[in-house]
C-alpha cells in the first residue's frame, strides 16, 4: 500500500486545505506546541507529494501562473477560522482526504450509486366488481344539551387545629471516665 500524501500528524494540525489547481494544493497547518500554538504556516503540495513553503518557489515551478494572482487564498486569522477551529480542522480534513483519494486514482464516495430497476407485468383481473350507488345516510336524533350542575356545600372547620407543645428535655446523663497512668512498656522488668 503506498504511502498516504497526508499523514495523520499532518491532518490533525490542518485549519485550511484548497485546491489551487488539479496538481497543487495549499495548507495552512497550526503548530502544536504551547510556544507557538498562536502561529502558523503554510504548505504547497503537489500530488506527487512535493512540498514547497513559499509562493515565490511555487510560481517558478508552474508555467501558468494567472490564476494564483486572481486567487483569493484564505487566511488562517480569518474570523471563520479562528472562532472554529475545531470545525475548520473537520472541514480541511475532509477535503483533504477526498483529494488524496481523487490524486490516488480511487473513486471518490460522493458520486450515488445506480440501481437498474426492473419492471413486472402484472396481469389484470378478467371481472371487475360494478361499483355500487352511494346510499344516503340518515341523521339520528340530535344531542341534547345537560343542565348544568350543582355546586356542592362550602366546606365548614369544625375544630381549629392546636399546635403541639414542644417536649420538654430530660436531664441529660453525662458519663464520665477515669484514666488510670499506665506505665510504659520499657519501664516493666
Amino acid at each position: 500500500m503506498p504511502t498516504p500524501l497526508l499523514t495523520a500528524d499532518d491532518l490533525g494540525s490542518l485549519l485550511i486545505f484548497e485546491k489551487l489547481c488539479d496538481d497543487w494544493v495549499r495548507e495552512v497547518h497550526r503548530f502544536n506546541s504551547q510556544r507557538k500554538k498562536r502561529m502558523n504556516f503554510v504548505i504547497f503540495r503537489s500530488c506527487e507529494n512535493k512540498k514547497i513553503t513559499s509562493l515565490e518557489e511555487l510560481k517558478e515551478l508552474l508555467e501558468d501562473t494567472s490564476f494564483l494572482e486572481t486567487a483569493e487564498l484564505k487566511s488562517a486569522f480569518s474570523h471563520d477560522i479562528v472562532s472554529n477551529k475545531v470545525g475548520a480542522n473537520k472541514i480541511a480534513r475532509k477535503a483533504a482526504k477526498a483529494w488524496m483519494a481523487e490524486s490516488s486514482g480511487r473513486k471518490v464516495g460522493s458520486e450515488p450509486k445506480v440501481v437498474k430497476a426492473t419492471i413486472k407485468e402484472v396481469p389484470l383481473l378478467k371481472e371487475a366488481s360494478p361499483v355500487k350507488e352511494a346510499v344516503p345516510v340518515e341523521e339520528a336524533a340530535p344531542v341534547e344539551v345537560a343542565s348544568p350542575v350543582e355546586e356542592a356545600a362550602p366546606v365548614v372547620e369544625v375544630a381549629p387545629v392546636v399546635e403541639a407543645s414542644p417536649l420538654e428535655e430530660e436531664n441529660k446523663v453525662e458519663e464520665s471516665f477515669t484514666i488510670i497512668e499506665a506505665t510504659s512498656v520499657e519501664d516493666l522488668p
